[in-house]
């Protein structure tokens, strides 16, 4: 959690957020018309760009992070557009202890699921999930595809330039787990910063093994919001959508 307390101004400027929002806004329009969802429920909501984007789009949707900082960003991303967004602090397995009330959906995107190692603690958080979705509700799940990455084993991905910065990402691979550092250039200083976090690279079977021990059913596998099918040693991101 230490990486996002230290990096919440700078998160938002990882991603040009307007171009993602167009990009996957008919994915998510799409599947929830398709399971007539009306209530939905971001399990890691980050800087809040998701449940605005749903709120924006006519959803009654709520937000839960386990990061204070980010819960603080993602409410004042959220008054920039006039909404007041029920957003709580929360880990995982806490949700149904917070939310008193039943999903039609319940998302959890942006690598955040990878940043748990035991594997109880992972099937006590997805059980959580399970527990607050209405029969037949859909949770959708979004990491990097961590069977490529571990395969390749590639240190360096693509920078990210800004007005005055740079961010450099670089990769370590460790047996049980995967350490992700961004480097954060500011040009005009001259000065950079080192943020990290850990991941534990969840591989796609082992992932659906756990999901399917929650009780989860139904799986569909995507690489992308296009809808274009996963493949385990080509596709970058593993997006899995499942029923309760």
């Amino acid at each position: 959690m230490e990486f996002y307390e230290d990096f919440v101004e700078k998160y938002d400027n990882l991603v040009s957020w307007e171009n993602r929002v167009k990009r996957e806004s008919n994915f998510y329009k799409t599947i929830f018309s398709d399971n007539d969802v009306k209530k939905v429920l971001d399990c890691a909501c980050g800087t809040g760009q998701h449940v605005i984007m749903f709120t924006q789009m006519g959803y009654d949707v709520k937000g839960s992070d386990i990061s204070p900082s980010m819960i603080k960003k993602a409410k004042s991303n959220s008054k920039k557009f006039g909404l007041k967004i029920p957003l709580k602090i929360s880990h995982f397995k806490n949700i149904s202890k917070i939310f008193d009330e039943k999903f039609d959906a319940v998302i959890c995107v942006g690598n955040s699921l990878p940043h748990l190692f035991k594997n109880k603690e992972i099937l006590d958080s997805l059980s959580e999930i399970y527990k607050v979705l209405k029969r037949n509700g859909i949770f959708i799940l979004e990491q990097r595809n961590f069977n490529k990455l571990i395969r390749l084993q590639n240190r360096f991905f693509p920078v990210t330039f800004r007005e005055d910065e740079i961010f450099f990402y670089v990769l370590d691979y460790f047996p049980k787990k995967i350490v992700f550092n961004v480097i954060d250039l500011e040009i005009s200083s001259k000065k950079f910063k080192v943020y990290t976090t850990e991941y534990n690279p969840l591989k796609k079977d082992n992932l659906v093994e756990l999901l399917e021990k929650s009780g989860f059913k139904n799986f569909k596998y995507y690489q992308d919001h296009e809808f274009n099918t996963f493949n385990i040693y080509k596709s970058d991101n593993l997006i899995i959508i499942c029923k309760k």
